[in-house]
C-alpha cells in the first residue's frame, strides 16, 4: 500500500523536529487521517496515520534521538512536561494546516521502549455534518427525526471507539439548536465549538467528572442535555433521572447493537422502571470504508462470500443493485477505498418494547420486538450498502458485529419479503 509521507528519508536527511511535524500533519489533513501514532520500539520511533479506520505505517525514524525529537516537538505544542516520562500525560494545540485550522488533542502513554505518543486531528471542515450528510437512508433519517421531536426522554447513541458518535450527536444537537432550546453539553474533550450551544469540559483533576457537572446542570434550566459518556452507575442513574423529569438527554454509551444498550443500562444499576419510562430510542452505528469511485469494478453476486439476497427487499425505487469492489489506484493510495459511510441501526422505544423493558424480557425478546416495530438490524444495513457497490462484504465483515443473533434478522418482515416500512 502506498505511504502517505517517506518518513525514511526525513529521518536519513536529518531533518529539524518541526519539518518533519508539518509534513507529517500535512499528509494528515490531506489524507483525511484521524490519528497520528508515534511509538517508541527497540527499532526507533514507529510513525503512522490511522485513515479510514485503518492504521498505516509510514516508516520508522531511526536513530532514536531523531523520533525522540519529534516527539519532544509535539509535546511542546501541547504545553505538556517534557520531563515527565513515567506517567501519562494529555495536552491540546490548535496549528494552521494547509489552507486551515485543525485541533489536536494529544495523549502520551510510558511504554517500555519509551513513549507511545497518539494525535488526535480534529478537523472541523469535514467533521462536523448535518443530519442527511451522516449516510442515513431516508427511512432510518425520519425515525431519528422523530426521537429528536421528543419533548423529553433519553436517546442512546452506540457505537465501538471511534465509530463517529460524537459526529452524530453534534448533527444532533445542531438540528434542535434554533434559539427555542437551552442546550447543554458535557464532553471530554470538548471536540468542536458549537455556536448557541453551552458547552462543559469535564476535569477529573479537579474532581469535575460527569456526574458534578450533571448535578450543576440540572439548576440551569435546561432544555436539552448531552453527556458525553455514560460509563458508571451515578452518572446513567443521574441521566435518566434527567430524562424522566423532563429534559431531553442524549448520550453515548458502549454497547453492541441498539438492544445491548438497555443490557448496558441495566448492568450499571438502572431500575429497569426507569429505563423504561425515560427510553425514546438508540441509534446504534458503525463506520465501514467506501469504494473508491475512481477504480470500482462491477463483480457479480456469486462472488459475494455473504448471501445478499434477502436484502433486495429493502431497495427503494432509485437504487441500482451494483456490487463492487475497488482495485487500487493513486486516488485511494492503491487500497481500493476512499472515505466512509455510516451503518446505522435505529430502534425506537414503542409501548410494547417498554412494557418488556419493565416486565425483565430478555435480549432476544427484546431484539424481536424492535424488530417487530421497524428497525432493521445493522447487519442487514451492511449488506445493503454491500449490494449497492458503497461498500464491500469484506470490509462489512472487518468492522460489523455478526454475533447480533441471525433469528431476529429472519423475522424482519422486510427479510421475509414484505414491503419495507417508510
Amino acid at each position: 500500500m502506498k505511504k502517505l509521507i517517506d518518513i525514511d528519508q526525513l529521518a536519513t536527511a536529518e531533518v529539524p523536529a518541526p519539518e518533519i511535524w508539518n509534513q507529517l500533519v500535512e499528509a494528515a489533513v490531506a489524507s483525511h487521517a484521524s490519528d497520528i501514532h508515534m511509538a517508541c520500539q527497540i527499532d526507533g520511533v514507529h510513525v503512522a496515520l490511522r485513515v479510514d479506520g485503518v492504521l498505516r505505517e509510514q516508516g520508522v525514524l531511526f536513530p532514536m534521538e531523531a523520533g525522540w525529537r519529534l516527539i519532544n516537538h509535539v509535546k511542546v505544542m501541547g504545553e505538556m512536561d517534557l520531563g515527565e516520562r513515567r506517567r501519562p500525560q494529555s495536552g491540546r494545540a490548535r496549528v494552521p494546516v494547509l489552507d486551515r485550522t485543525v485541533d489536536l488533542r494529544i495523549s502520551a502513554l510510558p511504554t517500555n521502549h519509551g513513549q507511545d505518543l497518539v494525535v488526535r486531528v480534529l478537523d472541523a471542515t469535514i467533521s462536523l455534518l448535518e443530519l442527511e450528510q451522516l449516510g442515513m437512508r431516508r427511512r432510518e433519517l425520519n425515525r431519528v427525526m422523530g426521537l429528536l421531536a421528543s419533548p423529553s426522554g433519553l436517546v442512546l447513541v452506540t457505537g465501538t471507539t471511534g465509530a463517529g458518535k460524537t459526529t452524530t450527536l453534534y448533527a444532533m444537537l445542531n438540528r434542535l439548536n434554533d434559539g427555542s432550546r437551552k442546550i447543554i453539553t458535557l464532553e471530554n474533550p470538548i471536540e468542536y465549538d458549537l455556536p448557541g450551544i453551552n458547552q462543559a469540559q469535564v476535569n477529573y483533576r479537579l474532581g469535575v467528572d460527569y456526574t458534578t457537572l450533571l448535578r450543576t446542570v440540572l439548576q440551569q434550566d435546561p432544555d436539552v442535555i448531552m453527556i458525553g459518556e455514560v460509563r458508571d452507575a451515578e452518572t446513567a442513574r443521574a441521566a435518566v433521572q434527567a430524562a424522566v423529569t423532563g429534559q431531553l438527554v442524549f448520550a453515548t454509551l458502549h454497547a453492541v447493537g441498539a438492544v445491548g444498550a438497555v443490557e448496558s443500562l441495566l448492568n450499571l444499576g438502572v431500575h429497569r422502571h426507569f429505563v423504561a419510562r425515560s427510553l425514546r430510542g438508540v441509534v446504534a452505528q458503525n463506520l465501514v470504508r467506501r469504494v473508491c469511485t475512481a477504480c470500482a469494478q462491477r463483480i457479480s453476486e456469486t462472488e459475494s462470500v455473504l448471501p445478499l439476497d434477502e436484502v433486495k427487499s429493502l431497495l427503494g425505487p432509485e437504487d441500482r443493485p451494483a456490487l463492487a469492489i475497488g482495485r487500487g489506484c493513486d486516488a485511494c493510495y492503491h487500497s481500493g477505498y476512499r472515505g466512509r459511510m455510516g451503518l446505522f441501526e435505529i430502534m425506537v422505544a414503542d409501548e410494547t418494547l417498554r412494557r418488556l423493558i419493565e416486565t425483565g424480557a430478555g435480549t432476544p425478546a427484546l431484539r424481536q420486538a424492535a424488530i417487530a416495530g421497524g428497525m432493521i438490524p445493522i447487519q442487514q444495513m451492511g449488506k445493503l450498502a454491500a449490494f449497492l457497490g458503497q461498500t464491500t462484504v469484506e470490509e462489512l465483515l472487518r468492522t460489523v458485529p455478526w454475533e447480533e443473533t441471525a433469528d431476529a434478522e429472519e423475522q424482519h418482515p422486510a427479510a421475509r419479503g414484505a414491503a419495507p416500512a417508510t
